[in-house]
Protein backbone atom coordinates (compact mmCIF):
# COMPACT_ATOMS: atom_id res chain seq x y z
CA UNK A 1 0.00 0.00 0.00
CA UNK A 2 1.71 3.13 -1.48
CA UNK A 3 1.20 5.86 1.57
CA UNK A 4 2.10 9.84 0.34
CA UNK A 5 3.73 11.79 3.18
CA UNK A 6 2.23 15.25 4.37
CA UNK A 7 5.39 17.24 3.24
CA UNK A 8 4.64 16.24 -0.41
CA UNK A 9 1.03 17.63 -0.32
CA UNK A 10 0.31 21.20 -0.59
CA UNK A 11 -0.98 23.61 2.08
CA UNK A 12 -3.99 25.85 1.59
CA UNK A 13 -5.08 29.32 4.04
CA UNK A 14 -8.01 29.07 6.00
CA UNK A 15 -10.96 30.39 4.09
CA UNK A 16 -11.74 32.26 7.09
CA UNK A 17 -7.86 33.73 6.74
CA UNK A 18 -8.60 35.45 3.77
CA UNK A 19 -12.32 37.22 4.49
CA UNK A 20 -10.27 38.30 7.29
CA UNK A 21 -7.87 39.90 4.65
CA UNK A 22 -10.24 41.15 2.35
CA UNK A 23 -12.19 42.74 5.80
CA UNK A 24 -9.01 44.57 6.86
CA UNK A 25 -8.32 45.94 3.39
CA UNK A 26 -11.74 47.71 2.89
CA UNK A 27 -11.67 48.63 6.82
CA UNK A 28 -8.69 50.49 5.52
CA UNK A 29 -9.79 51.82 2.70
CA UNK A 30 -12.88 52.84 4.19
CA UNK A 31 -10.92 54.84 7.28
CA UNK A 32 -8.55 56.32 4.23
CA UNK A 33 -11.63 57.78 2.70
CA UNK A 34 -13.43 58.58 5.96
CA UNK A 35 -10.50 60.92 6.85
CA UNK A 36 -9.64 62.11 3.35
CA UNK A 37 -13.63 62.91 3.40
CA UNK A 38 -13.24 64.54 6.66
CA UNK A 39 -10.33 66.73 5.71
CA UNK A 40 -12.31 67.99 2.78
CA UNK A 41 -15.03 69.00 4.43
CA UNK A 42 -12.93 70.47 7.26
CA UNK A 43 -10.91 72.33 4.20
CA UNK A 44 -14.53 72.92 2.10
CA UNK A 45 -15.84 74.46 5.60
CA UNK A 46 -12.64 76.68 5.99
CA UNK A 47 -13.35 78.15 2.11
CA UNK A 48 -16.90 78.25 2.70
CA UNK A 49 -19.99 79.64 4.97
CA UNK A 50 -22.93 77.46 5.14
CA UNK A 51 -26.43 78.64 6.57
CA UNK A 52 -27.85 77.30 9.45
CA UNK A 53 -30.99 78.01 8.35
CA UNK A 54 -32.52 79.69 5.50
CA UNK A 55 -35.73 80.16 3.25
CA UNK A 56 -37.19 81.87 0.36
CA UNK A 57 -38.23 85.46 0.78
CA UNK A 58 -40.34 88.23 -1.18
CA UNK A 59 -42.06 91.56 -0.97
CA UNK A 60 -45.62 91.80 0.29
CA UNK A 61 -48.10 94.83 -1.36
CA UNK A 62 -50.65 95.30 0.91
CA UNK A 63 -53.75 96.95 -0.74
CA UNK A 64 -55.67 99.45 0.78
CA UNK A 65 -59.41 101.18 0.97
CA UNK A 66 -59.24 104.54 -0.43
CA UNK A 67 -62.38 105.46 0.19
CA UNK A 68 -65.01 104.59 2.86
CA UNK A 69 -67.69 102.41 0.77
CA UNK A 70 -69.29 99.15 -0.02
CA UNK A 71 -66.33 97.06 -1.66
CA UNK A 72 -67.15 94.08 -4.37
CA UNK A 73 -64.54 92.39 -5.07
CA UNK A 74 -63.66 89.54 -7.48
CA UNK A 75 -63.81 86.18 -6.62
CA UNK A 76 -59.60 85.84 -5.94
CA UNK A 77 -57.91 82.67 -4.47
CA UNK A 78 -54.15 82.62 -2.99
CA UNK A 79 -51.92 81.86 -5.46
CA UNK A 80 -53.50 83.53 -8.40
CA UNK A 81 -51.40 85.28 -10.63
CA UNK A 82 -51.97 88.90 -11.51
CA UNK A 83 -50.92 91.58 -14.21
CA UNK A 84 -50.83 94.86 -13.67
CA UNK A 85 -53.68 97.51 -14.61
CA UNK A 86 -56.09 94.30 -13.41
CA UNK A 87 -58.87 95.68 -11.96
CA UNK A 88 -59.65 93.16 -9.48
CA UNK A 89 -62.81 95.48 -7.44
CA UNK A 90 -64.95 98.69 -6.99
CA UNK A 91 -65.72 100.74 -3.93
CA UNK A 92 -69.25 102.45 -3.89
CA UNK A 93 -70.17 105.24 -2.13
CA UNK A 94 -73.59 107.36 -2.83
CA UNK A 95 -73.46 109.44 -0.10
CA UNK A 96 -70.75 111.98 1.44
CA UNK A 97 -72.57 114.13 4.00
CA UNK A 98 -69.70 116.52 4.25
CA UNK A 99 -68.73 117.15 1.06
CA UNK A 100 -72.38 117.73 -0.44
CA UNK A 101 -73.24 120.01 2.56
CA UNK A 102 -69.95 122.05 1.64
CA UNK A 103 -71.26 121.56 -2.14
CA UNK A 104 -74.63 122.95 -1.37
CA UNK A 105 -73.24 125.76 0.80
CA UNK A 106 -70.87 127.09 -2.46
CA UNK A 107 -74.16 126.55 -4.30
CA UNK A 108 -75.92 129.03 -1.85
CA UNK A 109 -73.07 131.93 -1.87
CA UNK A 110 -73.11 131.07 -5.62
CA UNK A 111 -76.28 132.12 -6.22
CA UNK A 112 -75.94 135.30 -3.78
CA UNK A 113 -72.90 136.43 -5.74
CA UNK A 114 -74.59 136.33 -8.98
CA UNK A 115 -77.64 137.93 -7.56
CA UNK A 116 -75.44 140.76 -6.53
CA UNK A 117 -73.79 141.02 -9.84
CA UNK A 118 -76.67 141.35 -11.98
CA UNK A 119 -77.53 144.42 -9.49
CA UNK A 120 -74.78 146.16 -9.59
CA UNK A 121 -75.08 145.36 -13.66
CA UNK A 122 -78.67 147.32 -13.50
CA UNK A 123 -77.11 149.89 -11.25
CA UNK A 124 -74.17 150.45 -13.65
CA UNK A 125 -76.82 150.84 -16.86
CA UNK A 126 -79.10 153.42 -14.69
CA UNK A 127 -75.92 155.56 -14.01
CA UNK A 128 -74.53 155.38 -17.41
CA UNK A 129 -78.02 156.17 -19.05
CA UNK A 130 -77.79 159.36 -16.48
CA UNK A 131 -74.32 160.19 -17.80
CA UNK A 132 -75.57 160.12 -21.23
CA UNK A 133 -78.63 161.97 -20.43
CA UNK A 134 -76.41 165.15 -17.78
CA UNK A 135 -74.04 164.83 -20.93
CA UNK A 136 -76.06 166.01 -23.33
CA UNK A 137 -77.35 168.48 -20.90
CA UNK A 138 -73.61 169.73 -21.07
CA UNK A 139 -73.39 169.85 -24.32
CA UNK A 140 -76.64 171.91 -24.65
CA UNK A 141 -75.52 174.05 -22.23
CA UNK A 142 -71.93 174.94 -24.27
CA UNK A 143 -73.55 175.20 -26.63
CA UNK A 144 -75.61 177.66 -25.44
CA UNK A 145 -72.76 179.11 -24.03
CA UNK A 146 -70.51 179.59 -27.47
CA UNK A 147 -74.04 180.81 -28.64
CA UNK A 148 -74.28 183.57 -26.45
CA UNK A 149 -70.75 184.34 -26.60
CA UNK A 150 -70.73 184.58 -30.41
CA UNK A 151 -73.41 187.20 -29.93
CA UNK A 152 -71.65 189.03 -27.88
CA UNK A 153 -68.61 189.55 -29.90
CA UNK A 154 -70.96 190.10 -32.63
CA UNK A 155 -72.72 193.08 -30.62
CA UNK A 156 -69.08 194.38 -29.59
CA UNK A 157 -68.36 194.77 -33.29
CA UNK A 158 -71.13 196.14 -34.47
CA UNK A 159 -70.69 199.05 -31.40
CA UNK A 160 -66.80 199.40 -32.23
CA UNK A 161 -68.00 199.95 -35.79
CA UNK A 162 -70.61 202.81 -34.88
CA UNK A 163 -67.89 203.89 -32.50
CA UNK A 164 -65.11 203.79 -35.46
CA UNK A 165 -67.64 205.99 -37.65
CA UNK A 166 -68.52 208.47 -34.69
CA UNK A 167 -64.81 208.61 -34.29
CA UNK A 168 -64.31 209.70 -37.84
CA UNK A 169 -67.06 211.97 -38.44
CA UNK A 170 -65.83 213.42 -35.23
CA UNK A 171 -62.44 213.67 -36.48
CA UNK A 172 -63.58 215.48 -39.38
CA UNK A 173 -65.37 218.07 -37.88
CA UNK A 174 -62.74 218.80 -35.93
CA UNK A 175 -60.18 219.23 -38.66
CA UNK A 176 -62.99 221.59 -39.95
CA UNK A 177 -63.47 223.68 -37.00
CA UNK A 178 -59.53 224.05 -36.53
CA UNK A 179 -59.65 225.50 -40.51
CA UNK A 180 -62.43 227.62 -39.59
CA UNK A 181 -60.43 229.12 -36.67
CA UNK A 182 -57.47 230.02 -38.82
CA UNK A 183 -59.63 231.87 -41.01
CA UNK A 184 -61.34 233.59 -38.29
CA UNK A 185 -64.97 232.60 -39.31
CA UNK A 186 -65.75 231.07 -35.96
CA UNK A 187 -64.49 231.16 -32.22
CA UNK A 188 -61.40 229.20 -30.37
CA UNK A 189 -64.15 227.84 -28.07
CA UNK A 190 -65.93 226.11 -30.66
CA UNK A 191 -63.18 224.51 -32.16
CA UNK A 192 -61.85 223.10 -29.22
CA UNK A 193 -65.35 221.68 -28.62
CA UNK A 194 -65.16 219.92 -31.91
CA UNK A 195 -61.28 218.36 -30.99
CA UNK A 196 -62.83 217.13 -27.71
CA UNK A 197 -65.47 215.89 -28.92
CA UNK A 198 -62.83 213.67 -31.10
CA UNK A 199 -60.62 212.19 -28.65
CA UNK A 200 -64.14 210.99 -26.78
CA UNK A 201 -65.08 209.55 -29.92
CA UNK A 202 -61.30 207.85 -29.75
CA UNK A 203 -61.42 206.71 -26.25
CA UNK A 204 -65.43 204.80 -26.82
CA UNK A 205 -63.25 203.33 -29.95
CA UNK A 206 -60.31 201.63 -27.45
CA UNK A 207 -62.57 200.61 -25.49
CA UNK A 208 -64.82 198.66 -28.05
CA UNK A 209 -61.65 197.21 -29.09
CA UNK A 210 -61.27 195.89 -25.44
CA UNK A 211 -64.60 195.00 -25.33
CA UNK A 212 -64.25 192.93 -28.49
CA UNK A 213 -61.35 191.07 -27.44
CA UNK A 214 -62.77 190.16 -24.17
CA UNK A 215 -65.69 188.66 -25.93
CA UNK A 216 -63.40 186.59 -28.27
CA UNK A 217 -61.80 185.27 -25.31
CA UNK A 218 -64.90 184.29 -23.91
CA UNK A 219 -65.70 182.47 -26.77
CA UNK A 220 -62.53 180.47 -27.15
CA UNK A 221 -62.77 179.35 -23.91
CA UNK A 222 -66.51 178.24 -24.23
CA UNK A 223 -65.75 176.61 -26.83
CA UNK A 224 -63.07 174.41 -24.80
CA UNK A 225 -65.64 174.13 -22.07
CA UNK A 226 -63.89 176.86 -19.53
CA UNK A 227 -65.27 179.46 -17.44
CA UNK A 228 -63.14 182.67 -17.28
CA UNK A 229 -65.93 184.84 -14.79
CA UNK A 230 -64.32 183.56 -11.20
CA UNK A 231 -67.84 184.51 -9.90
CA UNK A 232 -69.65 181.71 -12.41
CA UNK A 233 -69.96 178.31 -10.55
CA UNK A 234 -70.46 174.86 -12.07
CA UNK A 235 -73.76 174.07 -13.11
CA UNK A 236 -76.11 171.51 -11.46
CA UNK A 237 -75.22 168.79 -14.58
CA UNK A 238 -71.52 169.65 -14.53
CA UNK A 239 -71.83 169.09 -10.70
CA UNK A 240 -73.99 165.80 -10.94
CA UNK A 241 -71.98 164.39 -14.13
CA UNK A 242 -68.98 164.40 -12.22
CA UNK A 243 -70.45 162.64 -9.19
CA UNK A 244 -71.77 160.30 -11.28
CA UNK A 245 -68.30 159.22 -12.55
CA UNK A 246 -67.04 158.52 -9.57
CA UNK A 247 -70.14 156.37 -8.75
CA UNK A 248 -69.40 154.26 -12.06
CA UNK A 249 -65.66 153.47 -11.15
CA UNK A 250 -67.03 152.60 -7.41
CA UNK A 251 -69.71 150.18 -8.75
CA UNK A 252 -66.87 148.85 -11.80
CA UNK A 253 -64.69 148.52 -8.81
CA UNK A 254 -67.26 146.55 -6.79
CA UNK A 255 -68.27 144.49 -9.92
CA UNK A 256 -64.79 143.32 -10.38
CA UNK A 257 -65.01 142.12 -6.57
CA UNK A 258 -67.73 140.01 -7.41
CA UNK A 259 -66.40 138.89 -11.12
CA UNK A 260 -63.52 137.38 -9.05
CA UNK A 261 -65.62 135.86 -5.78
CA UNK A 262 -67.86 133.88 -8.65
CA UNK A 263 -64.72 132.47 -10.10
CA UNK A 264 -63.15 131.49 -6.81
CA UNK A 265 -66.68 130.11 -5.99
CA UNK A 266 -67.16 128.11 -9.39
CA UNK A 267 -63.40 127.12 -9.21
CA UNK A 268 -63.99 125.30 -5.57
CA UNK A 269 -67.45 123.93 -6.87
CA UNK A 270 -65.81 122.52 -9.79
CA UNK A 271 -63.25 120.86 -6.97
CA UNK A 272 -66.17 119.32 -4.53
CA UNK A 273 -67.46 117.85 -7.58
CA UNK A 274 -64.53 115.94 -8.75
CA UNK A 275 -64.14 115.00 -5.12
CA UNK A 276 -67.70 113.79 -5.47
CA UNK A 277 -66.60 112.17 -8.29
CA UNK A 278 -63.68 110.82 -6.74
CA UNK A 279 -65.49 109.70 -3.68
CA UNK A 280 -68.36 107.92 -5.36
CA UNK A 281 -66.31 105.24 -7.24
CA UNK A 282 -62.73 103.85 -6.23
CA UNK A 283 -61.85 101.08 -8.96
CA UNK A 284 -59.26 98.76 -6.71
CA UNK A 285 -56.32 97.65 -9.55
CA UNK A 286 -53.04 95.26 -9.39
CA UNK A 287 -49.92 98.08 -9.04
CA UNK A 288 -47.80 95.40 -10.49
CA UNK A 289 -47.28 92.21 -11.68
CA UNK A 290 -47.93 89.98 -8.61
CA UNK A 291 -49.55 86.47 -6.97
CA UNK A 292 -52.31 86.85 -4.73
CA UNK A 293 -51.14 85.97 -1.07
CA UNK A 294 -54.01 86.51 1.42
CA UNK A 295 -57.26 87.30 0.32
CA UNK A 296 -58.72 89.96 3.67
CA UNK A 297 -62.26 90.13 2.55
CA UNK A 298 -63.97 87.92 0.50
CA UNK A 299 -66.76 90.40 -0.39
CA UNK A 300 -69.24 88.08 -2.66
CA UNK A 301 -72.15 90.09 -4.82
CA UNK A 302 -73.29 91.73 -1.99
CA UNK A 303 -70.26 93.18 -1.51
CA UNK A 304 -68.80 94.72 2.32
CA UNK A 305 -68.46 97.80 4.09
CA UNK A 306 -65.43 99.54 4.67
CA UNK A 307 -63.65 102.60 5.89
CA UNK A 308 -60.71 104.62 4.08
CA UNK A 309 -57.33 102.80 4.72
CA UNK A 310 -58.93 99.04 5.79
CA UNK A 311 -56.57 96.59 4.08
CA UNK A 312 -58.50 94.47 1.27
CA UNK A 313 -56.00 91.73 -0.05
CA UNK A 314 -52.13 91.09 -0.12
CA UNK A 315 -50.17 90.89 -3.29
CA UNK A 316 -46.26 89.06 -3.40
CA UNK A 317 -43.94 90.49 -5.49
CA UNK A 318 -42.39 87.54 -7.35
CA UNK A 319 -40.13 90.06 -9.40
CA UNK A 320 -38.42 90.78 -6.19
CA UNK A 321 -38.07 87.16 -4.77
CA UNK A 322 -34.36 86.61 -2.85
CA UNK A 323 -32.97 84.27 -0.09
CA UNK A 324 -32.95 84.68 3.65
CA UNK A 325 -30.05 83.02 5.11
CA UNK A 326 -28.98 83.08 9.04
CA UNK A 327 -25.85 82.44 9.78
CA UNK A 328 -23.44 82.53 12.52
CA UNK A 329 -21.72 86.01 14.07
CA UNK A 330 -18.59 84.91 14.03
CA UNK A 331 -18.50 84.65 9.90
CA UNK A 332 -19.28 88.01 9.54
CA UNK A 333 -15.55 88.52 8.55
CA UNK A 334 -16.00 86.58 5.90
CA UNK A 335 -18.94 87.87 4.23
CA UNK A 336 -19.57 90.87 2.37
CA UNK A 337 -21.87 92.97 0.00
CA UNK A 338 -21.84 91.49 -3.28
CA UNK A 339 -19.78 87.89 -2.98
CA UNK A 340 -21.21 85.60 -4.67
CA UNK A 341 -23.37 83.12 -3.00
CA UNK A 342 -25.02 79.53 -3.66
CA UNK A 343 -28.85 78.77 -2.99
CA UNK A 344 -29.50 74.88 -2.66
CA UNK A 345 -33.54 74.18 -2.75
CA UNK A 346 -34.01 71.62 -0.03
CA UNK A 347 -37.41 70.01 -1.88
CA UNK A 348 -35.93 67.25 -2.52
CA UNK A 349 -34.89 68.80 -6.34
CA UNK A 350 -31.84 69.70 -4.88
CA UNK A 351 -31.78 72.71 -7.57
CA UNK A 352 -29.45 74.82 -7.10
CA UNK A 353 -29.48 78.94 -7.72
CA UNK A 354 -26.75 81.39 -8.20
CA UNK A 355 -27.21 85.14 -6.67
CA UNK A 356 -25.13 87.29 -4.65
CA UNK A 357 -25.13 89.13 -1.30
CA UNK A 358 -27.34 92.37 -1.13
CA UNK A 359 -27.64 93.06 2.13
CA UNK A 360 -26.58 91.83 5.82
CA UNK A 361 -28.08 92.45 9.20
CA UNK A 362 -27.10 91.77 13.00
CA UNK A 363 -29.56 90.94 15.18
CA UNK A 364 -32.34 89.62 13.71
CA UNK A 365 -35.50 88.67 16.03
CA UNK A 366 -33.41 91.03 18.41
CA UNK A 367 -34.80 94.56 16.48
CA UNK A 368 -38.23 95.23 13.79
CA UNK A 369 -36.64 94.47 10.39
CA UNK A 370 -38.46 97.45 8.77
CA UNK A 371 -39.82 95.51 6.00
CA UNK A 372 -42.83 94.02 4.91
CA UNK A 373 -41.81 90.71 4.07
CA UNK A 374 -43.56 87.40 3.27
CA UNK A 375 -41.81 85.52 5.80
CA UNK A 376 -40.25 87.17 9.11
CA UNK A 377 -37.08 86.09 11.00
CA UNK A 378 -38.28 83.85 13.92
CA UNK A 379 -38.41 85.31 17.35
CA UNK A 380 -35.41 85.28 19.90
CA UNK A 381 -32.70 84.43 17.12
CA UNK A 382 -29.27 85.19 18.67
CA UNK A 383 -25.42 85.97 17.64
CA UNK A 384 -26.73 85.31 13.98
CA UNK A 385 -26.39 87.20 10.72
CA UNK A 386 -29.29 87.67 8.23
CA UNK A 387 -28.00 87.39 5.03
CA UNK A 388 -30.31 88.37 2.09
CA UNK A 389 -28.54 86.94 -1.17
CA UNK A 390 -30.64 88.48 -4.65
CA UNK A 391 -31.20 85.63 -6.98
CA UNK A 392 -29.91 85.77 -10.17
CA UNK A 393 -32.63 83.82 -12.06
CA UNK A 394 -35.95 82.29 -10.41
CA UNK A 395 -36.63 78.52 -11.88
CA UNK A 396 -39.88 78.14 -13.64
CA UNK A 397 -40.63 75.67 -11.06
CA UNK A 398 -40.78 78.50 -8.74
CA UNK A 399 -44.35 79.19 -10.59
CA UNK A 400 -47.22 81.87 -8.88
CA UNK A 401 -49.35 78.61 -7.47
CA UNK A 402 -46.35 77.98 -5.28
CA UNK A 403 -46.52 81.48 -4.56
CA UNK A 404 -42.66 81.37 -6.55
CA UNK A 405 -41.63 79.05 -3.69
CA UNK A 406 -41.23 82.25 -1.32
CA UNK A 407 -41.13 80.43 2.11
CA UNK A 408 -39.31 77.27 1.11
CA UNK A 409 -36.58 76.09 2.85
CA UNK A 410 -33.17 76.00 1.46
CA UNK A 411 -29.12 76.07 2.01
CA UNK A 412 -26.93 78.72 0.80
CA UNK A 413 -23.27 78.25 0.39
CA UNK A 414 -20.76 81.35 0.14
CA UNK A 415 -17.68 81.43 -1.32
CA UNK A 416 -14.68 82.73 -0.08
Amino acid sequence: MDVSSPSSAPVKPPQSHQRRRVFRIVRIGLGVTLIGLAVYLLWWRQRNVVSRVGYLNGTVINLYATIPGTLTLDPLRPGEALTAGTEIGIIRNDRNPQLETDHQNLETRLQVALTQQQALERKRASRQALIQDLDRYQQSQRWLEIRYSQEAVQRSLGELRQAQEALAIARIEADRYSSLVESGAVARQLADEAVSRAQQAAKIVESRQAELRRHQTALQAARQGLQLDASRTFSFPQIRLIDLQLELVDIEVEQLEVATTIAELRREIANINQQLQLQRIAAITVPTSSVVWSVIHKTGSLGIPLTAGDPILELLDCEDVWATALVSERDNARLRVGAPATVRLLDGSDRRITGYVRAIRGGPGKVEVGQNIAVPPPDLVRNELAVDVQLDTLPPELSAQNFCGVGQSVEVVFGS
